[in-house]
């Protein structure tokens, strides 16, 4: 094969590659509404999440973390992912299992968190950034943006974090309906099924979320937060 036909195959390789990641990453999966609720069992409101306050709560499984937080700014939608909630777009929620080696919040230690304070790291061009608002996983380094549909900002991570679709009614109340883009769900259970298992006290870790799921300060679901 000639260098000119090498190249043009490589460039369609190339092409392709990006084609199905774009689609992969606009891909939207339905899944049964969950109804979030607070620990004491009240309805959680968008009037009543506070900003910069981080959560986790299991969703499309219940042993599948997912951050849901109040931004300080607005998240405008991005391919098919409809963007934040509320009337300023500020409420997002994001699968909290990093797309690279699934580190995730873990009930004993989390090395992933949502940083609303400034957080220093080198992009994917290798100039060194300070941002707020982000999502940091410090097992390898990456660094999401939730205002941007959980694109990578740094790191080894191959893609955004998948994207939990919200909807409101008209009191408010928050439900998960959907995922959006690429998920680890089941690579997920999958590796860490049986730690899960005696992690949340269940036989089946694949069981949804069903009708209401419990909403955690994320300080308070992990006992110890790696922060970097």
């Amino acid at each position: 094969m000639d260098r000119r036909r090498f190249t043009t195959l490589c460039t369609g390789l190339l092409a392709g590659a990006a084609t199905a990641h774009a689609n992969a990453r606009d891909a939207h999966t339905p899944y049964p509404a969950t109804q979030l609720a607070f620990t004491d069992d009240t309805d959680v409101t968008l009037d009543s999440l506070k900003t910069g306050q981080a959560y986790i709560f299991g969703y499309p499984y219940r042993t599948t973390p997912c951050f849901l937080v109040r931004l300080a700014t607005s998240a405008p939608g991005n391919g098919s992912w409809p963007g934040g909630m509320d009337t300023d777009q500020s409420v997002v929620a994001f699968s909290a299992i990093c797309s690279h080696k699934m580190s995730h919040p873990a009930k004993p230690i989390s090395h992933i968190s949502y940083r609303a304070e400034p957080v220093s790291f080198y992009d994917t061009h290798g100039k060194k950034q300070t941002h707020q608002g982000v999502i940091s996983c410090c097992s390898e380094r990456s660094v999401y943006d939730p205002a941007n549909a959980g694109q990578v900002l740094s790191g080894p991570a191959p893609a955004p974090l998948a994207a939990i679709a919200l909807s409101a009614d008209e009191q408010g109340r928050l439900s998960a309906v959907g995922s959006y883009g690429v998920d680890q769900y089941d690579r997920f259970l999958e590796k860490f099924g049986f730690r899960l298992a005696m992690e949340y006290g269940v036989t089946d870790v694949r069981a949804r979320s069903g009708n209401r799921s419990q909403i955690v300060r994320a300080e308070e679901f992990s006992t110890q937060q790696v922060l970097c």
